[in-house]
């Protein structure tokens, strides 16, 4: 295999495990905000398209599918999403659940997820076939209704790339209408080499809510001369994202920017969201 070839998987490995978290938040963002239990079940279904542009590539899109069931202490997720991204495209499936106990001052929820999946990449002789499999859990508790601390694992399987990626996250309610949340996160196995700091913050509005945020670090292991062996620094990532959303009576709709630089390479992606909300169920 050339190494031109594996140095594209790899970076296509890489690239299409950081943007699940980017492009499928919602599990991860209840748990550092742990949303208070509903009076009663209800079913509702999320739609959400994206559009990318790319550094010297034709950019990508994609969307996703979503049927989310709540049990007032506990909340199911069933989804499917298609992603392209240059030359390359990846689907898969997803569950994801969580389960809540306590009161306003003092909460814990623990939740997980798995998404399993495949897609391929374009290379010189033809097509090159991936696996994509990212699977994570966490528990996170709210104390005195303001602070909120997290921990996660996420492992990831994404073609040649592999290994764990913890984070810490902590979120602070300053307002009944503004919280902020840092978090770092930093790879222990495999060869994600990653290691990001980000911050969050989150308006709760009358009219609308928003939140914006930026992330920066390491996302890839450093760059290895094939003809020296000498060893590179790793490629640098920086990110910053921008997001509305506003609540109708049964549609929630939301749009968020995100600008990502790795290595030089420019990533500009806007997604639209869109809930629905069912009636709650008679049985």
């Amino acid at each position: 295999m050339r190494p031109g070839r594996c140095m594209t998987l790899a970076a296509l490995a890489v690239l299409a495990a950081l943007l699940w978290p980017q492009l499928a938040p919602a599990v991860d963002s209840a748990a550092v905000t742990p949303a208070a239990p509903s009076s009663a079940s209800q079913n509702s279904l999320i739609i959400s398209a994206n559009g990318s542009t790319l550094t010297g590539a034709s950019g990508g899109g994609g969307g996703s599918l979503a049927w989310l069931h709540d049990f007032s202490d506990a909340v199911l997720d069933i989804a499917g999403e298609y992603q392209t991204l240059a030359n390359a495209h990846w689907a898969f499936g997803s569950v994801a659940g969580s389960v809540s106990g306590g009161d306003a001052e003092a909460k814990w929820t623990a939740y997980g997820d798995v998404h399993l999946g495949a897609g391929d990449i374009g290379v010189y002789e033809g097509l090159q076939r991936f696996d994509y499999d990212v699977e994570g859990a966490g528990v996170a508790g709210t104390f005195g209704g303001k602070l909120t601390v997290q921990v996660e694992g996420r492992q990831y399987d994404i073609d040649t790339s592999h290994g764990n990626l913890p984070k810490i996250a902590v979120g602070f309610l300053w307002t009944p209408h503004l919280q902020t949340t840092v978090s770092y996160a930093r790879s222990v196995t495999g060869n994600l080499g990653t290691e990001l700091a980000t911050l969050r913050i989150d308006h709760y509005g009358r009219a609308v809510n928003w939140l914006a945020g930026g992330a920066t670090g390491h996302v890839a292991p450093p760059i290895v001369n094939f003809y020296t062996g000498l060893t590179g620094p790793a490629p640098q990532y920086h990110e910053g994202y921008l997001g509305i959303a506003k609540g109708f009576s049964r549609v929630d709709l939301s749009l968020l920017g995100d600008y990502l630089v790795v290595a030089g390479t420019k990533r500009i992606t806007l997604t639209i969201v869109c809930t629905l909300h069912g009636g709650r169920p008679t049985t």
